[in-house]
C-alpha cells in the first residue's frame, strides 16, 4: 500500500506517507493532503481500497484533534464516490511521522 504520493517523500509499502511530519502545509504545492474547516484533512483521488476520498483524523495519545505535524495517531476513512465508507485504516505515527496503519477488518 502506498497512499497518498506527495513531494516530500517517497511512500514506500506498509504505510501511507510521511503526512504526520511533513514540514509542507496542507493545501499548498507539494502536499496530497487539504485541510479542512473543522481541522482535518482530506485526500481526494483513487485511494488504495477503491475509493475516491479520504479524510484523515489525527490524534495525540489522549484522543484530542491536533495537527498533523503533532499526531501520534491516524483514522483515516476512505470513500466512495457516493460518500459511503469503504474502509477505515488505524495507524500509529512513529517519531519520523511514518504512519503505519492497520486496516479495520484485519485480523
Amino acid at each position: 500500500m502506498k497512499f497518498p504520493v506527495c513531494e516530500f517523500a517517497e511512500a514506500e509499502e506498509g504505510f501511507y506517507s510521511q503526512c504526520a511530519s511533513c514540514p509542507i502545509a496542507a493545501g499548498s504545492a507539494g502536499c496530497a493532503l487539504n485541510e479542512l474547516e473543522d481541522g482535518n484533512y482530506i485526500f481526494e483521488g483513487e485511494t488504495p481500497h477503491g475509493g475516491v476520498v479520504a479524510i484523515f483524523y489525527f490524534r495525540d495519545n489522549e484522543g484530542n484533534q491536533v495537527p498533523k505535524r503533532n499526531a501520534e495517531h491516524v483514522e483515516i476513512h476512505e470513500l466512495d464516490e457516493g460518500g459511503h465508507l469503504i474502509t477505515i485504516l488505524y495507524g500509529m505515527v512513529d517519531p519520523e511521522g511514518i504512519m503505519y496503519l492497520k486496516r479495520s477488518n484485519d485480523q
